[in-house]
């Protein structure tokens, strides 16, 4: 198929003035596992997983969207559909996190590596956190990362996050390098000024 390949329109969820955030369309699954299932783009998010794994993943973004709960959307351009990767929203439930965490929501993202340092994760978290504040009436989303994970905690510091180092925590899902968990976070406040 090749990483350069576009894909349909799927269903619009929200745009952007570059993006557009949708739902699955045939062949995303294919472009995924070859684009993003990579070293490169999962280094700090435990590496490469099973097809098996990704499509369940998949099917977990389309159940959700489907009963109108928190989830992941595909990120597309806006001029020519091509998938640059996904943003969205889950709820934190490792057992390790703190209770504080437990159940609540924390925005995320992902983004093909030629797309990187042009600005569409925090354009499209933006979305996202919007979504949590006004339709799922959060009182604060999260973000989560690793200390090594530079870009990451930046694009959290664009959207206004602020570190929250007393709800670190270690995941035993992640390598050492990227322990403890690094947690950010955004009141529903904060976001409005």
């Amino acid at each position: 198929m090749g990483c350069g390949a576009v894909t349909g329109a799927g269903s619009v969820v929200a745009t952007t003035e570059r993006l557009v955030l949708r739902t699955e369309v045939p062949g995303d699954l294919e472009l995924w596992l070859e684009c993003m299932n990579t070293p490169e783009v999962l280094r700090f998010l435990g590496g490469p997983q099973g097809a098996d794994k990704v499509a369940e993943s998949f099917i977990r973004m389309r159940e959700a969207h489907g009963e109108g709960r928190p989830c992941f959307y595909l990120l597309a351009l806006r001029e020519g559909g091509t998938l640059v990767g996904r943003c969205g929203l889950s709820t934190i439930d490792p057992p390790e996190a703190p209770e504080a965490l437990q159940g609540q929501l924390q925005v995320g993202w992902g983004i093909r590596p030629e797309f990187w340092g042009r600005g569409y994760a925090p354009e499209a978290a933006r979305v996202a956190l919007a979504a949590a504040f006004e339709r799922f009436a959060a009182p604060v989303v999260y973000g989560q990362t690793s200390e090594r994970n530079i870009p990451s905690w930046r694009v959290m510091e664009k959207l206004g996050m602020r570190r929250l180092a007393e709800l670190d925590y270690p995941d035993p899902d992640y390598p050492p390098d990227d322990n403890p968990t690094m947690v950010w976070g955004i009141t529903r406040e904060e976001w409005c000024a």
